[in-house]
């Protein structure tokens, strides 16, 4: 395997996981029919993103096209629409970024299958060589970097996002001075 394919393969199944995450959240601040169908993508999107990764390739690229390429024009159509209004900007956009980016992915993976010569034994479980790990380990954490930089601030931008409790301040009540009295907490 070349080291870009190596390092890449895994690109398009992580994004799944950040469009998944981020189509979740914009369900929980929508409403009615948008809701359930963003609720559906983002389980759709997260499911094939593990099960992809488990696999180490690419599941059901043909499938995989024609969903993404039908997410992308049904939201646009609905963005058109006045139909998402509520859902906020910049986590749609990002998980658009998402799905384009897995919908290329998988019209190359159709594109190369269609091209290459059918090998049965090319199917063959193979155990990669260290270099090939190494490249693919690459491609994972940079791949995680990508997404979680696109990702994060997005997910921040959702409404489940903005009602989330700031770091640091879970469980703990404001200081009013009262709690310096506490019988029940040691000092």
């Amino acid at each position: 395997m070349d080291a870009p394919t190596a390092i890449t393969r895994s690109w398009p199944m992580l994004g799944a996981l950040g469009a998944g995450l981020l189509l979740a959240a914009l369900a929980a601040g929508a409403g009615g029919a948008p809701q359930a169908a963003l609720a559906g993508l983002g389980v759709a999107a997260l499911g094939w993103g593990v099960l992809s990764l488990r696999a180490g390739r690419m599941l059901a690229p043909r499938a995989v096209l024609g969903v993404a390429v039908a997410t992308l024009v049904g939201g646009g159509g609905a963005v058109g629409a006045g139909a998402l209004a509520d859902v906020a900007g910049l986590p749609l956009a990002a998980a658009a970024v998402f799905v384009g980016a897995i919908a290329l992915s998988a019209a190359l993976a159709v594109r190369s299958r269609r091209a290459a010569p059918a090998h049965p034994e090319a199917h063959a479980a193979a155990r990669p060589s260290p270099a090939d790990a190494r490249r693919t380990l690459l491609g994972l954490a940079v791949g995680a970097v990508l997404v979680s930089t696109l990702a994060t601030p997005a997910l921040a931008a959702t409404e489940a996002g903005e009602l989330a409790v700031p770091h640091g301040e879970h469980g703990t009540a404001p200081h009013d001075g009262a709690a310096d009295h506490d019988p029940g907490h040691a000092h």
